[in-house]
């Protein structure tokens, strides 16, 4: 499947500091998994759970709302993927703090707001919360995450024309 989308130039900037922040949270990504991997850290994966949600197919517009909730316990890390599309997020229980290359943020119960284009995020959850993202799809349910996760999600920020490191940007 290709996915071409056209975004705003102002969103998606390879600025130092934007760059910089891509670049550690994919060290700081590797960090944990190694860790966990080593079972010097366990990982809290089994303990967060995950819902799905579907909306009928809308013949008009050929996609479906789906919904992903998530409850995150208390003292979780979580680092989540790159988001391709602008989408809703609403946190209907808890507390948690988010970084992303455009800053941190204290999110508390209840509140929604919108996920930018690009988005790879760290999250610690100050209290249990419950965490619900919302998508638009070509797909519908469970047999087709796979599917899903391909339109909503990009593998790398290369996808995106954005760049991960500094190592990448002196190749270019």
């Amino acid at each position: 499947m290709n996915i071409t989308v056209k975004y705003s130039d102002s969103l998606f900037q390879n600025t130092p500091s934007k760059v910089k922040f891509r670049q550690r949270i994919f060290e700081a990504q590797e960090k944990m998994q190694k860790l966990i991997a080593d079972k010097v850290m366990p990982s809290a994966l089994e303990d967060c759970t995950l819902k799905h949600y579907f909306t009928p197919m809308d013949d008009k517009y050929g996609c479906c709302t789906y919904a992903r909730e998530m409850t995150i316990p208390k003292g979780t890390v979580i680092i989540g993927k790159i988001h391709r599309h602008e989408h809703l997020n609403f946190i209907t229980k808890g507390k948690v703090i988010v970084s992303t290359e455009f800053g941190q943020k204290e999110y508390k119960a209840p509140c929604t707001f919108i996920s930018e284009v690009g988005l790879k995020r760290a999250v610690y959850a100050l209290e249990d919360t419950l965490w619900t993202t919302v998508h638009l799809t070509e797909h519908r349910g469970e047999a087709n995450l796979e599917k899903m996760e391909a339109e909503i999600i990009a593998p790398s920020y290369n996808d995106l024309g954005l760049l991960a490191s500094f190592k990448a940007k002196e190749l270019t």
